[in-house]
């Protein structure tokens, strides 16, 4: 209030001064113990009525002015509330981004999983994780994870958090080599990754679910299977392997390769003139 000599406080209560016709004036001051004001110290405002004026002009003007500061100290308590949750949401969005906070959803099921045993797996993550805290809101169905190392909140969330895939479409072979003989391949890829990974014939899908790292890497090892079949099973007909041979040739000769050449109908022509043989074509001269 006296930062600025008063003179703020005064503009805010010079309507109210103003009822008092004149006859009154005012005195802010602050009560300084030992002499030393401090910013701590109560602020008092002082009014006084010349001798000529009836005492209910003071009793009016005071009656203002109580009611003008309880105003302004509302309108301030308020000021500074909003003030203080503002900087406390610019800090909060700052450790998001710096990944000291994280805040993710989980599915219905997922999150009875994870409060089954009173919470057994939060308190584990606790436990295992650098991190200040792991705030588990079930209505809502949100993770909330609190540390001062991004890695070890990372750590955390990995362990806490259920991501889903899907791949569709997948044809029944490819299904089968992703199973594999007695489910050992799909079991394989399981322990290996620590995703759940199941298939479905009926949907020709692969359904993937576990923490983000272990179905990312479960996925990778999916597509692979099917990356396999897929080459496998690429049907080449003679026209293809001609197509081919061509094309060999033709980069051959731009690009200064070698003196073979590529002939549709794979066989060679003839030979090296010092000897040898030209595939199955005549010798050498």
């Amino acid at each position: 209030a006296l930062s600025d000599g008063g003179r703020e406080l005064a503009q805010a209560l010079s309507e109210a001064l103003s009822c008092g016709d004149g006859a009154v004036t005012m005195t802010i001051f602050q009560d300084a113990d030992g002499g030393v004001a401090r910013e701590d110290d109560d602020v008092y405002v002082g009014l006084d009525v010349s001798k000529d004026a009836h005492v209910d002009v003071l009793d009016r003007v005071e009656m203002l002015v109580e009611v003008t500061l309880g105003d302004l100290v509302r309108i301030r308590r308020r000021v500074a509330a909003a003030s203080l949750l503002e900087n406390e949401r610019l800090k909060i969005q700052d450790e998001i981004d710096a990944g000291l906070r994280c805040e993710f959803s989980l599915g219905y099921k997922a999150m009875q999983d994870l409060l089954m045993d009173g919470g057994a797996k939060v308190k584990h993550v606790q436990n295992v994780c650098d991190v200040d805290r792991v705030v588990v809101d079930a209505r809502q169905r949100t993770i909330r994870i609190v540390g001062k190392d991004a890695r070890e909140v990372a750590r955390a969330r990995d362990m806490l958090e259920v991501a889903h895939e899907t791949i569709e479409a997948v044809p029944d072979l490819a299904l089968r080599m992703i199973v594999g003989k007695g489910g050992a391949k799909v079991n394989d890829i399981q322990k290996r990754t620590g995703a759940h990974v199941s298939v479905s014939f009926d949907k020709n899908s692969v359904f993937v679910r576990g923490c983000p790292s272990a179905v990312k890497s479960a996925m990778i090892l999916v597509k692979s299977c099917i990356k396999t079949y897929e080459v496998e099973h690429v049907e080449v007909t003679p026209e293809t392997l001609d197509d081919v041979r061509e094309e060999l040739a033709r980069l051959d000769m731009e690009w200064g390769g070698s003196n073979v050449h590529y002939v549709g109908g794979g066989r060679g022509n003839r030979g090296p003139r010092n000897g040898g043989r030209g595939g199955y074509g005549n010798r050498g001269d």
